[in-house]
């Protein structure tokens, strides 16, 4: 009775009933949760269900209303014979998915240099590093004069690199002989390969229609080539790179690529040995460029070649090789195996000796 008169003024209805919350007695003073569990039991078991706020209700019938809408806005669609999204061509393709191989220079950032070519500024500049990266960085800018991109000529002057350097251990005896062999593209096998000067460096194209030279059966990465020359020569980069390119650009390609190792000699470290250091000034890299008007940069005689026209493939020539066989050999002549009578034993033997029937006709035998 003290719960009924706690309740009563403001439950008194069966409509208020229903509406009959823990909260509600919570708030009419009952504190004991067990009470409260009670009165809620013995209401709902009279048949006073709860039932949800104006709201709830309104949130739950959103949902629906908003899918009737979308159904019947379909059905007028497929209704009138149009579809409401048509697919495009385009639509199963993954837009996660590269849409071509990257590039080395994507992976690695920035692969210039930022070549200073103002002589004035550059002329009196210099450096002091060993032979090994001036090489490089000389082998990667007459790469680039005979047509190569920038990720293929610095792939290039790698694998040059470390030719001429096997070549120059060998000769000084910290490799064993031999070891430089096979490093130059064969003369008589498929493999492509550019001339660049002296060396016949073998090749990869990639997917994405590039050159990479090959080391060991490894196309040797642009990126570590750039990553060496800029380590070694540091700030002086951009000034030495620079002076390299106005020498390159005083001579045409063909005759750039016949004399640049000869040019290197002249301006590459005055080291006394193996790995020391020598330095390099920029001025004398100058004071070699070709005179304008001389076939050089002036000379329009000479135009860049195609990267197609530099690739090279020495196919095994057949009719050589027919050649230098021997004259004298013959070819084996087919002959027929003479087939022998089998042999007789004992038993047919006496058969064939037994004159029993030697008076019969035994073709008449049907």
């Amino acid at each position: 009775m003290t719960v009924a008169g706690k309740i009563y003024k403001t439950h008194n209805t069966p409509s208020q009933l229903e509406m009959l919350t823990d909260f509600s007695l919570e708030s009419a003073g009952i504190a004991e949760k067990d009470l409260r569990k009670q009165v809620l039991a013995a209401v709902r078991k009279a048949g006073y269900k709860s039932k949800s706020s104006p709201s709830s209700r309104s949130k739950s019938t959103a949902p629906s209303t908003s899918a009737a809408k979308t159904t019947a806005k379909a059905g007028s669609s497929t209704g009138n014979g149009k579809s409401a999204r048509k697919r495009k061509r385009d639509d199963d393709l993954n837009e996660l998915l590269p849409s071509k191989p990257p590039e080395e220079g994507d992976a690695y950032g920035s692969l210039e240099f930022h070549e200073i070519l103002d002589e004035e500024v550059i002329k009196t500049k210099y450096t002091v590093v060993n032979r090994a990266p001036i090489m490089m960085a000389w082998a990667f800018v007459v790469a680039e004069r005979q047509g190569f991109g920038r990720e293929e000529a610095l792939s290039i002057a790698s694998v040059y690199t470390e030719m001429n350097a096997m070549s120059k251990g060998v000769s000084l005896g910290i490799y064993r002989d031999g070891q430089q062999r096979g490093m130059e593209a064969s003369r008589t096998g498929s493999q492509p390969y550019v001339e660049l000067m002296g060396r016949r460096i073998p090749l990869y194209q990639t997917a994405s229609a590039q050159w990479r030279a090959l080391s060991a059966g490894t196309p040797a990465a642009p990126a570590s080539a750039f990553s060496y020359i800029t380590r070694a020569l540091r700030q002086t980069a951009p000034h030495i790179v620079g002076a390299l390119r106005l020498l390159a650009a005083s001579y045409a390609p063909a005759e750039l690529n016949t004399k640049g190792f000869g040019l290197y000699a002249e301006f590459r470290p005055a080291a006394g040995g193996w790995g020391e250091r020598g330095e390099v000034r920029c001025d004398n890299i100058l004071g070699l460029r070709k005179p304008q008007g001389t076939g050089g940069e002036g000379s329009k005689s000479e135009a860049i070649p195609s990267v197609d026209t530099l690739v090279k493939v020495d196919a095994v020539d057949e009719s050589r090789n027919l050649e230098d066989r021997p004259t004298d050999l013959k070819e084996p002549s087919s002959k027929k195996l003479k087939r022998e009578p089998p042999e007789q034993d004992e038993y047919d033997a006496a058969l064939d000796d037994d004159a029993l029937f030697a008076d019969f006709d035994l073709s008449t035998i049907p």
